[in-house]
């Protein structure tokens, strides 16, 4: 939009009568003179957003016809009480992030059609006595995010119509109890996020309408008894991250009640019958307090209870039956107490669960029929735990879990039949456990797994055929182990198997067939074990591979042959080995590679021909080796390679002709190296390049039109280096950077 207009001229618009909708969005336009929009007749809509403008006291006299007004991202300071006198049809009315400190009383008496009124996100210490009053037609008003301190009995005075009420984000320590006596229409009242102490008993009282009521991070201690005494229809009460230590039967009568916010609070116990008559309550937060015990009698009534949150407290006992009341529950998180144990029972009444949080508990065993009757659970979480042992059937009823989580336990062996049942198991997640062995017979149930992810477990190797039931696996992983050794049939009958994972293990030996029958295989990361060489037939069985990770190994050789068995290869990661030396045929047979990474490798030069047949490669990465001066063969890559990136190496000059057949370059990083001069031959041949990163080398003398011989150029990017920051100006004018642009365009408060 970038304007260039300017209001010099009272009839500027003569001749646009027409106009309807007028925005100004990121302009030069630095005043707003009187009577700028005069012509403007039928204007209905107007937007002025991200400028820095002076708005003269009678700039938009004569806009009878405007029914939206936005003004956002624009320092307005302050509203003279008839900036707006003309705007009589005004329905809605949007003020945000503008710097704004003060309204006069009465700036908004002319526009008694006020529907929509947004004035957060500003500095407003208060609102001037009556400044809302006329505006008795307004349905919704934002006033968050201010620095309001107090509010007037009278603010909202006349207001009958008012259903949304934004206070948020403010100051305010107060509350009349009678502020919001006319607003028995009001459906929503957000007053989160101030400093609140005490709400008075009769702050409600005429809110007959009231269903969502927000009061969650203030300083509130208690709740009046009868604060929701006269709110039959209420259906949503959050009331978290207060110091509330009690609750006195405040939701006694609340029969539409849906949802109860009260985590992180100070409660340390809940009375019985608290929530008794609550029969449309579906969600109950009681995360995050203190409550450190459960006891049958204080969910009675809540038969349709679907989700309960009592994570995060210091709870120790759970009494059996304190759940027994809850035959709609689907998801129950007990997470992060101090559970040592759970009633053989407790979950026998809760048929409908289907996700069931006991992770970060002191569990150290479960009793064998715990689970026997959650034949709906698909979610069990039970990790970082102190369970030795799950004993045969524990799992035998969870015909629908599809995610099962048992890392940071004190297993210490995957005994057999223990995943019985789990016939739906998708998703198992085994880490840090002190297993030193992996069985084979357990992983016979899991014919459903789709992925499974073994990680801090120290075993040496596993069985050939081990896995061979799991025929939908599509993820395998096994990280931070101890296996040694690949051997041939420890991957048969994975025959779905998309994506393996082997990473920081240390494996030193992969034997010929290792990888035999994973025809679907995509991806293979052996990244971080001690693989010193890489020879023929390794990967025999790898046909459709397309990513290979070998970087972090200790691999100093690779036999040519051994990527014929992978035509479909297209990304190839060898960074972090010690191949520093090349016979110029480790490539030759993988012509559809597209990315190559050789960083970290020692490396001081190549042989000339080591590229020749990539024809298809776009991105080499060679960074953190040891090339020095480059010059014409230095880096021997085909024509169609676009990113090419040598960070951190010594590089301290370039001949003229480096870059002749490199005309496919786009972005060339050199950062990190030891250029001194930059000179008009250094680049030739780089026609097509778009990018250039030369950051922190020792470059102190650069000539702004060095690089005019690149006509793509866009980028170029010097910092870190000894070069006069008037260099470093004309640079960045003439390349400037080009960052993402995040627009700040927030017209409607979410």
């Amino acid at each position: 939009y970038k304007s260039d207009i300017g209001f010099h001229e009272p009839n500027i618009f003569e001749g646009y009568e027409h106009l309807k909708v007028m925005k100004f969005l990121f302009s030069n336009v630095t005043n707003i003179a009187n009577g700028s929009f005069k012509n403007l007749k039928n204007l209905q809509e107007l937007e002025i957003a991200f400028s820095t403008v002076d708005i003269d006291d009678k700039a938009f006299r004569e806009l009878f016809s405007l029914k939206k007004f936005l003004i956002y991202g624009t320092k307005v300071p302050h509203i003279p009480k008839e900036l707006f006198i003309d705007m009589h049809a005004l329905v809605e009315f949007n003020l945000h992030g503008n710097e704004l400190e003060r309204i006069e009383e009465g700036a908004f008496d002319n526009s008694p059609n006020l529907v929509e009124l947004h004035v957060y996100d500003n500095k407003l210490t208060h609102l001037p006595n009556n400044l809302l009053n006329k505006l008795v037609l307004l349905e919704s008003v934002y006033l968050s995010q201010n620095s309001l301190c107090v509010l007037d009995e009278d603010t909202f005075k006349g207001l009958s119509k008012l259903k949304v009420l934004h206070l948020e984000n403010n100051q305010l320590e107060t509350l009349p109890a009678h502020i919001f006596n006319d607003q028995d229409s009001l459906t929503e009242l957000h007053l989160k996020n101030n400093k609140i102490k005490h709400i008075p008993e009769d702050l409600l009282a005429n809110v007959k309408s009231l269903k969502e009521v927000y009061l969650s991070i203030n300083e509130i201690e208690g709740l009046p008894r009868d604060l929701f005494k006269n709110t039959p229809d209420i259906q949503v009460i959050e009331v978290s991250d207060n110091p509330l230590r009690t609750l006195d039967n405040i939701f006694t009568g609340l029969s539409k009640l849906k949802k109860i916010i009260l985590s992180h609070n100070q409660l340390t116990s809940i009375p019985d019958g608290i929530f008794s008559g609550l029969s449309s309550l579906f969600e109950l937060d009681l995360s995050g307090n203190e409550i450190n015990k459960i006891t049958p009698g204080i969910f009675k009534g809540l038969n349709g209870l679907k989700s309960l949150e009592l994570r995060s407290n210091t709870m120790t006992i759970v009494e059996p039956s304190s759940f027994d009341d809850l035959p709609s529950l689907t998801s129950l998180s007990l997470e992060k107490n101090k559970l040592a144990s759970l009633p053989p029972e407790i979950f026998h009444k809760n048929l409908e669960l289907m996700s069931l949080y006991l992770s970060e508990n002191e569990i150290e065993g479960l009793e064998k029929e715990i689970f026997s009757n959650l034949s709906n659970l698909k979610r069990l979480d039970l990790y970082s735990n102190r369970i030795k042992n799950f004993e045969s059937a524990t799992f035998k009823n969870l015909k629908q879990v599809e995610s099962l989580y048992i890392s940071n336990n004190k297993l210490h062996t995957i005994s057999p039949k223990m995943f019985e049942g789990l016939t739906s198991l998708t998703d198992l997640y085994i880490s840090n456990n002190p297993i030193k062995s992996i069985h084979c017979e357990p992983f016979q149930d899991l014919s459903s797994l789709y992925s499974l992810i073994i990680e801090d477990v120290h075993f040496e190797n596993f069985p050939s055929n081990c896995f061979s039931s799991m025929k939908n696996l599509s993820t395998f992983t096994i990280r931070n182990s101890k296996l040694n050794v690949l051997k041939k049939g420890n991957f048969a009958g994975m025959d779905s198997l998309k994506n393996l994972h082997l990473t920081n293990n240390h494996i030193k030996n992969i034997e010929v067939g290792a990888f035999e029958g994973l025809s679907k295989l995509e991806s293979l990361s052996l990244n971080q074990n001690h693989l010193t060489e890489i020879k023929a037939d390794m990967f025999t069985g790898l046909a459709n591979v397309d990513l290979l990770i070998l970087s972090e190994n200790k691999i100093s050789s690779i036999d040519s042959d051994i990527f014929a068995l992978i035509p479909h290869l297209r990304h190839l990661y060898l960074n972090s080995n010690n191949l520093h030396k090349f016979k110029g045929d480790e490539f030759t047979m993988i012509k559809n590679l597209t990315q190559l990474d050789l960083s970290r490798n020692a490396i001081e030069s190549f042989p000339s021909d080591i590229f020749k047949t990539l024809t298809s490669l776009t991105t080499l990465t060679l960074d953190y080796n040891k090339l020095k001066t480059l010059e014409k063969g230095s880096i021997p890559v085909g024509h169609q390679l676009e990113f090419l990136s040598v960070v951190g190496n010594d590089i301290d000059d370039i001949k003229s002709g480096t870059f002749d057949d490199f005309e496919s370059i786009l972005n060339l990083d050199l950062s990190n190296n030891i250029l001194k001069h930059i000179n008009y031959d250094m680049f030739q041949g780089l026609r097509n390049m778009y990018s250039l990163n030369l950051e922190h080398n020792e470059i102190s003398d650069l000539n702004p039109n060095v690089f005019d011989n690149l006509p793509e150029l866009r980028q170029v990017r010097l910092a870190g280096n000894k070069l006069d920051d008037s260099v470093v100006e004309a640079i960045t004018r003439k390349y400037p950077e080009l960052d993402s642009f995040k627009r700040y365009i927030k017209p409607n408060l979410q």
